[in-house]
């Protein structure tokens, strides 16, 4: 698991991609929000794909050994 910590992103961070430079202050914490937004689904969907994939595999193994 990774221990590091984490960070957000900031404006001046955001505005120094390409296609972000002109980005209001308000423009870019919108959108940093909805990135932050976007990886925290994505993360807990992974989490539960993982738990899913664990209890298809100890079914799994259960029916093997009946």
């Amino acid at each position: 698991m990774n221990t590091k910590p984490k960070k957000r992103l900031s404006i001046d961070e955001l505005k120094s991609y390409p296609g972000f430079e002109n980005y209001t202050d308000e423009m870019a914490e919108e959108t940093i929000a909805s990135l932050e937004t976007l990886s925290i689904l994505f993360y807990e969907h992974y989490q539960k794909t993982l738990q899913q994939k664990e209890r298809l595999e100890m079914l799994s193994k259960e029916s093997k050994m009946e």
